[in-house]
């Protein structure tokens, strides 16, 4: 039986503070680079989540020695200066993508192993080729696939990194780029990585963290290629760490505050952020939405209690495109047809993202246009009242599949806190909504509880 989450609309404006969860993204590139480092780092605020625990899980099972404290957000770990403990072992990479792509890299650092590697069924179609191609022309592994080449399943044999210069697939996935600058700098020979095709937002947080980790800065040059000398990793100063708290996850309570209106303060975030999806903050600017961003906590304010249409745009989401859906989902409340681009590699993340967004929004009598890389909403709210009165002359509501796709359920879940019927009832439930598992665990429990504020 499908567990379903139905939503209770907001019937005021939005009034608290909201604490969100560690970033993903930071996280899971901190513990390679602490397991990297010489000594030992504790992160602090991190994020402990499907994806975090499939990291630690591997961590553990190659060795590494590590104190996770999930209720204070604490990890500490001790490096082994760029050696990996154990030779052999198999591991399970669920639908992760950074510890997919993150692992893969940091496995071949050891020259003499042997590792297997699959993941859930969704894992199994993801991009991989871009990553294996590079580590098999730099010497680093070899790959023996199991079922399709190219893809997980698969047992790597591992020679090390002996230096070298390659060309670098990165188009369906920066964190294929990200991988190699991780691990490759930890190897006993400058390596040349040459990713002309590659979006910088997540590139640009990996060469922050790097940093913070002891290495020395590295750009791109004009043809897109990073030099990596040599160079260990070593733990930060005061051999701590913290993590930023995730802004992707942010965007679902700007958003929260764009439908409804009143003031929300999000402690943690300061003045600069590593994150590209900070940006998502203007495309809700014209729809009234301010945000004053101080040393220690955003202030997110609209005075507004209803939404405020935008006229009819054209956005770019590509170097934030992990927040398209919290705005295509709020689309069918904004008055004027969008455009969103720029967003095609997402058809190859947890799942084909602008369908399965096209196929929920056409479920709510939406218009929509779709192609490779961009996605049509042409707003019809009548439509959409239209079917949850039909739903609720049923006694049911409306449904929306999740793909086991966090973001599909977080989204979906901000537009259904709007009261359409005008009686504080809900008429929108979340198939599965447990797969807020995989970057927000008490996703939902945070959002009631700024209802009962």
């Amino acid at each position: 039986m499908i567990e379903l989450q139905s939503i209770q609309p907001f019937r005021a404006p939005i009034q608290g503070s909201v604490q969100l969860p560690g970033s993903k993204s930071i996280t899971n590139r901190a513990l390679i680079l602490a397991a990297l480092a010489e000594g030992s780092t504790t992160l602090e605020g991190a994020l402990f989540s499907r994806d975090t625990q499939i990291m630690l899980n591997a961590l553990q099972e190659l060795g590494f020695d590590f104190t996770a404290d999930s209720e204070n957000h604490t990890i500490r770990i001790t490096g082994s200066g760029g050696r990996i403990p154990k030779q052999t072992a198999k591991i399970d990479v669920g639908n992760a993508g950074t510890a997919a792509r993150f692992l893969t890299a940091f496995l071949a650092l050891e020259e003499k192993g042997s590792y297997t590697l699959d993941g859930d069924p969704a894992m199994r179609k993801r991009p991989m080729a871009g990553l294996l191609v590079a580590l098999e022309s730099l010497g680093a592994a070899s790959f023996e696939f199991h079922e399709q080449p190219g893809f997980f399943p698969f047992t790597m044999h591992t020679q090390g990194f002996k230096g070298g210069c390659v060309s670098v697939d990165a188009s369906a996935s920066s964190q294929i780029l990200s991988a190699l600058l991780i691990a490759a700098s930890a190897g006993p020979s400058s390596i040349q990585l040459i990713a002309p095709r590659v979006r910088p937002a997540y590139v640009a947080i990996t060469l922050a963290l790097r940093e913070s980790f002891g290495a020395s800065p590295t750009q791109a040059d004009e043809v897109g290629a990073y030099f990596l000398a040599p160079e260990p990793y070593k733990a930060p100063s005061n051999n701590a760490f913290l993590i930023e708290p995730d802004i992707s996850a942010a965007s679902y309570f700007l958003a929260l505050v764009a439908l409804h209106g009143g003031t929300l303060h999000i402690p943690n975030l300061g003045l600069q952020s590593v994150q590209g999806d900070a940006r998502f903050v203007e495309t809700l600017q014209p729809h009234g939405l301010e945000v004053q961003k101080l040393a220690s906590q955003w202030t997110v304010t609209k005075a507004s209690s209803k939404p405020v249409h935008a006229p009819k745009r054209t956005l770019n989401f590509e170097h934030f495109s992990d927040t398209f859906l919290t705005y295509a989902a709020l689309a069918p409340l904004l008055g004027k047809p969008v455009t969103i681009n720029g967003i095609g590699h997402t058809r190859h993340q947890e799942t084909d993202r602008i369908a399965g967004m096209a196929k929920e929004l056409k479920k709510l009598g939406q218009g929509i246009e779709e192609t490779n890389d961009s996605l049509t909403i042409i707003p019809d709210p009548e439509a959409l009242r239209s079917r949850a009165q039909a739903a609720r002359t049923q006694k049911s509501n409306l449904k929306i599949e999740t793909y086991e796709d966090h973001r599909f359920a977080m989204s979906f879940a901000i537009l259904g806190t709007y009261d359409l019927l005008e009686d504080g009832a809900p008429w929108l439930s979340i198939e599965n909504p447990n797969c807020c598992g995989k970057t927000f665990p008490n996703f939902f429990e945070t959002l009631n509880s700024l209802r009962d504020v």
